[in-house]
């Protein structure tokens, strides 16, 4: 992989390292805490029986998975203050299997320079050992001090009408908790573990995304053999989570619509730490998985 510079023109392709999701991985990272009794913890990642209850073929790896592999390859472009000011809007069109390798490819389309500070915007795509993509979309990020204005989060600033929210609730950042993820993402590196210049450890994204979805939440809930499905994920990177904080997180259900018969629906998402310090904010886009709907591409 190349280095990017603040004078990479369009075109210009990056390639992360290949990254097989194997079960031992996928465990880790979809079956909950290693200290969770029962673990890992039955789910459509995790489970043959549970994923064909609700019509999938095979356990299906989650999107924030390899959502984990788009922020490594960011932050290897952008260091790590892509955490500060990093966006990504992704979209999920093809299920990832136990055993997948899948490759996460990023095109600079555009640039913008600001002051000794460059904006660039990226095509991103990940696809799997037979050129198939699973994940495709757009990032953004900024080489260089800058004044930027902030990426527009539209939707997310409306205000939230008369409905049904998910409950929030709090979990802690431990070391040991961070490290199962980075074991997971196959992702090591030394902000993650251990004090660097740029402080204490810090979280890793994976983890923020999985910890963060709405299936946290507790008072998620499901039809027996339904299953919630990723089907796009906007977000945008306000601060790094220092490892040993607690962290916070609220849903606000920003509405539904309907695509090809199958029901959608929109859930903004803050992670705020203890010392109220903004995290993250995302957008989800969710469906239902189940036998009713197992012809129907999300």
């Amino acid at each position: 992989m190349g280095r990017l510079e603040k004078e990479t023109k369009e075109g210009a392709t990056f390639v992360g390292k290949p990254k097989k999701v194997s079960w031992e991985r996928l465990w880790a990272f979809s079956g909950g805490p290693f200290s969770n009794t029962g673990w890992p913890r039955k789910n459509v990642h995790t489970d043959s029986e549970f994923a064909k209850s609700c019509g999938l073929p095979s356990v299906a790896a989650s999107a924030t998975q390899f959502m984990g592999y788009v922020a490594e390859l960011m932050i290897d472009l952008f260091g790590v203050e892509w955490l500060s000011h990093g966006t990504m809007d992704v979209k999920f069109i093809n299920i990832v299997d136990a055993g997948d390798v899948l490759v996460t490819k990023a095109e600079v389309k555009a640039r913008e320079s600001q002051g000794s500070a460059t904006r660039f915007t990226m095509d991103i795509s990940c696809e799997n050992q037979k050129r198939v993509k699973v994940l495709v979309g757009y990032t953004t990020g900024i080489l260089g001090k800058g004044t930027f204005s902030p990426i527009q989060q539209t939707i997310l600033q409306k205000d939230v009408q008369n409905m049904p929210t998910l409950q929030g609730y709090e979990f802690a950042l431990t070391p040991e908790f961070n490290q199962q993820y980075l074991y997971a993402e196959e992702d090591f590196r030394p902000w993650y573990i251990e004090e660097t210049e740029i402080g204490p450890p810090i979280g890793h994204p994976a983890l923020l995304f999985n910890m963060s979805n709405g299936t946290r939440s507790p008072s998620f809930s499901m039809g027996a053999g339904e299953a919630a499905f990723h089907a796009r994920d906007e977000t945008f990177f306000l601060n790094p989570a220092r490892v040993g904080k607690k962290l916070k997180v609220v849903f606000n259900w920003r509405g539904t619509h309907e695509k090809r018969g199958r029901p959608y629906r929109l859930t903004s998402v803050s992670v705020v730490d203890e010392d109220g310090r903004e995290i993250l904010k995302r957008l989800l886009h969710s469906t239902i998985v189940s036998k009713q709907y197992q012809k129907q591409s999300p």
